[in-house]
């Protein structure tokens, strides 16, 4: 009887040896699994030239974890030293458990990872601005859309356009300082308008010779209202690294050349919250109840005194208010919201908009004016002899629809011919201009990501 209980207990013991064999086994096989998973992915990374993430960061200069992603537009992530492939999802929860269970066929994650490679995006590239012009190029041309961080220190988006992911931050705090060291291409929007702020857009530019992960850079500049930009050429002929591969300038520059350096239109007032174009609530009224408008400051012995003198004279033998007229005589650069609300509410109730010349021939109101159907009448001449000989060159190129003037002594014979026109005349006008702008957008953000891209990548 003891014979037969100790075989029992002896056959019970290699019972579970076994089983405890088995299941070192097992786990030394699932381990060496995981392994191979790990080194086979960093095969594919070799193989397709990820960078190398430096895992060891645990926050940028922001104080918060960048999600890294390669530029190539696969969906590998690096978080914490360890990559994760889950190829059936196109974005990456940086909080998901992470889980080496699944087996995956090399062959079979190499075709996925390249068809993600042609279906997103192959590069990264961040478009920083300091100033109004870079929400209207990421807003109103580029159509992308902003979110506000909770401290309010800056606007970001994000947007795919031709391979391209572009990251948007818009606000005065930032600087080039914090750009994160993943950041290899960079646009930065900058304003030198005067002195002031050209001191400023120099520390910028200067700044960028100091990092060294940056690959390429561009810049869309708020020119000297004066023309006078000829301290750029040495960011944009310097053999350095970091030179400006591409330059898109506002206001009618003798640099521009279509080659490397382009012409950018100075668009709405983005800084003071003028709105994005809205087409259906701006063509439906059949009536406007302006012939014409002018709004803005008049400044001594300028064009302006002259339009509102020769504007009140017509209004006066007319015998009733032909156009809406409100001016100041010190400008401001912000608006509170109900003088901002009063404003767009005159250019969408007004068929004309003029727009006399200022410290330079272009102005915000010719946007303005455009984006809600109204026709801007421009005073066609050059105000300095520092910008080209030809003012509203962008204009002109794209067959903007604007009536030109050399003196607001036309201005009577343009206003009589417009009480002559029908009432749906001028609302298939106001329609024509509005798709005219809509069309003249959508070819400036062509135009831009086309740069980028060939400038940049070498991308045809």
């Amino acid at each position: 009887m003891n014979l037969r209980i100790a075989g029992c207990i002896l056959t019970l013991y290699m019972i579970a040896a076994v089983i405890a064999v088995a299941y070192i086994l097992f786990k030394r096989s699932q381990l060496l699994s995981q392994l191979s998973l790990k080194d086979n992915i960093s095969h594919l990374e070799s193989s397709l030239g990820y960078r190398k993430v430096n895992t060891n960061l645990a926050s940028n200069r922001y104080g918060s974890w960048r999600n890294q992603r390669p530029r190539d537009g696969t969906i590998a992530r690096i978080w914490r030293g360890i990559v994760d492939l889950e190829l059936d999802k196109k974005y990456w929860d940086q909080w998901a458990p992470i889980n080496f269970s699944a087996q995956y066929d090399n062959k079979k994650i190499s075709q996925k990872l390249k068809h993600e490679m042609l279906t997103d995006f192959e590069y990264d590239v961040d478009i920083w601005s300091n100033n109004g012009l870079g929400e209207y190029l990421w807003q109103h041309i580029l159509k992308g859309e902003v979110k506000l961080r909770p401290d309010r220190l800056y606007q970001y988006g994000e947007k795919i356009i031709r391979k391209v992911k572009y990251r948007f931050k818009g606000g005065n705090r930032l600087n080039v300082a914090f750009l994160p060291d993943t950041t290899e291409h960079i646009v930065l929007v900058l304003n030198a308008r005067d002195n002031r702020t050209a001191a400023t857009a120099k520390d910028w530019l200067d700044g960028l010779a100091d990092l060294e992960f940056i690959q390429n850079a561009g810049l869309v500049l708020i020119g000297d209202e004066m023309c006078d930009n000829t301290w750029l050429l040495p960011y944009l002929n310097s053999k350095n690294r970091t030179s400006l591969k591409f330059i898109y300038l506002v206001y009618d520059s003798p640099l521009v050349n279509n080659v490397n350096v382009f012409q950018f239109p100075l668009g709405v007032a983005t800084y003071r919250n003028f709105p994005l174009p809205a087409f259906p609530d701006i063509v439906v009224p059949a009536y406007r109840k302006y012939v014409c408008n002018f709004m803005g400051t008049v400044y001594a012995n300028s064009s302006r005194e002259k339009l509102v003198e020769i504007l009140s004279h017509i209004q006066e033998k007319a015998g009733r208010q032909l156009c809406y007229i409100k001016t100041r005589q010190d400008w401001k650069s912000h608006e509170t919201p109900q003088s901002l609300s009063d404003y767009v509410s005159v250019l969408k109730s007004s068929d004309l908009t003029l727009c006399p010349v200022g410290l330079n021939s272009e102005s915000y109101r010719i946007y303005e004016a455009l984006s809600v159907g109204s026709l801007p009448v421009v005073e066609d001449r050059v105000v300095t002899d520092s910008c080209a000989e030809t003012p509203f060159r962008l204009l002109k190129v794209h067959k903007a629809p604007v009536i030109y003037i050399k003196d607001w002594s036309e201005l009577a014979v343009i206003l009589e011919k417009e009480l002559q026109i029908s009432e749906d005349s001028r609302r298939a006008r106001r329609a024509d201009i509005v798709s005219w702008y809509e069309r003249f957008r959508q070819t400036l953000s062509d135009q831009f990501t086309q740069t980028v891209s060939s400038k940049f990548f070498d991308m045809k």
